[in-house]
């Protein structure tokens, strides 16, 4: 460990990473699992978003310890480790992870605009793409750091997390229901379902491949500050843990508040798509409830789709060694989520779909990622120990039991 005193003041400083990776935590496909769940299962399933962030707090933490002792990334690691075969795998399932992900983030802002403006769905998703640029100007228009994106997504998770505070404040949940959630049930097949898509909507591949790329910004100028030292990269990876856990129990707070005003509004009415849970809510705490769900919605998904895109940048970057225009990249991704609108799929059904389909792809972020971090002659003396790389085994091999339980249960039923 560092020898420096812990200081909240020089905390302040490092306060952002985590922020960032947050909004992958509570964007709208999570908003569509936790809905589901709690509508048709009560509370149930709150011991899934419970054990889920806590996995995802241990996760995160690891993947940053990997940027800061490494200066670079999962992605990055396995082109220059891995033979061609196995990188060009991970690269194709990481793709299909993140437009999996941007369409969650989009579908999820424009039903947010749908609702609050009266528009229809596709007029709501052009609305959302064109929202999204903006906030890419953001992060293009700052080109020497990441501060002035942290600071956008801090403030829009902060509406998130007020939004959410004022709706648990309206559902008045009892300690009664709050503990039976936290004891571990699985009702049936269907709630294994949601449970699943639960997991892969809170562990997120995309939030793993970029934590280690976004501590970089930090790491360079500690460098070139005070040396390339053992005691500087403690001092940042010390902070950076507990950015990291504050963001995230602050995403746990959103989660659970979502399948609990969902279990104590939607209980029982049969309803579990976002736009039926809108007008409920408006008639069973008013319209300030509903607006404030839908403007909740459009943070979460603008925040999210905009991390996204930086992930999926890293993705490209890291295992093709090639960079594409943000704005072109961005262009892209976009255009299968207009697709599905203007087809007329479901659009909640499409976001608990993308959400299980990602907790698919978690297995092939992770074991390169545990991979990594146990080796001593890559990690020096950050390398994982021998119980921590046991822990993400023990989570990697649960997460692809659940799959493979999820599959079977799936074609058998």
């Amino acid at each position: 460990m560092s020898n420096r005193a812990f200081s909240i003041r020089e905390l302040a400083g490092y306060v952002g990473p985590g922020f960032l990776i947050s909004v992958a935590y509570m964007d709208p496909g999570n908003w569509a699992t936790n809905i589901s769940g709690g509508a048709k299962y009560g509370t149930a399933l709150l011991w899934v978003i419970v054990l889920a962030s806590l996995m995802a707090m241990g996760i995160q933490i690891v993947a940053a310890k990997l940027g800061i002792a490494t200066g670079k990334g999962i992605a990055t690691l396995c082109r220059e480790r891995l033979p061609n075969p196995v990188v060009y795998v991970l690269w194709a399932a990481a793709e299909l992870a993140m437009i999996a992900t941007d369409m969650a983030e989009i579908i999820g802002a424009a039903i947010g605009f749908s609702l609050i403006f009266g528009i229809p769905l596709w007029a709501g998703a052009i609305l959302a793409g064109a929202s999204s640029f903006a906030l890419l100007g953001v992060r293009t228009a700052y080109a020497r750091g990441f501060r002035a994106i942290e600071y956008t997504i801090m403030g829009l998770v902060g509406v998130i997390a007020l939004a959410f505070v004022f709706e648990i404040a309206l559902a008045k949940p009892t300690a009664t229901q709050v503990g039976t959630g936290l004891a571990p049930t699985i009702p049936n097949a269907g709630a294994l379902y949601v449970a699943i898509g639960i997991l892969g909507a809170t562990v997120m591949p995309h939030s793993i491949y970029l934590h280690p790329y976004i501590v970089q910004d930090r790491r360079k100028r500690l460098i070139a500050a005070s040396g390339d030292t053992e005691d500087v990269h403690r001092t940042h990876f010390r902070y950076e843990s507990v950015d990291t856990i504050v963001a995230l129990s602050g995403a746990m707070f959103v989660n659970a508040a979502m399948l609990v005003v969902a279990a104590a509004a939607l209980t029982g009415t049969g309803i579990s798509t976002l736009n039926e849970a809108y007008v409920t809510l408006h008639g069973v705490f008013g319209s300030n409830a509903s607006l404030a769900f839908g403007i909740a919605l459009i943070a979460a998904g603008l925040s999210s789709s905009l991390v996204a895109t930086m992930a999926g940048q890293t993705v490209m970057d890291g295992f093709l060694d090639w960079s594409v225009n943000v704005w072109i990249r961005r262009s892209i991704t976009l255009a299968p989520s207009l697709a599905v609108v203007i087809a007329g799929f479901d659009p909640t059904n499409v976001l608990v779909a993308s959400q299980v389909a990602l907790s698919f792809e978690l297995p092939f972020a992770l074991i390169p990622l545990v991979y990594f971090t146990r080796e001593e002659g890559l990690m020096g003396p950050f390398v994982n120990r021998t119980s921590t790389t046991a822990i993400m085994g023990v989570i990697v091999a649960l997460i692809s039991v659940l799959n493979v339980w999820l599959l079977y249960t799936t074609v058998a039923g």
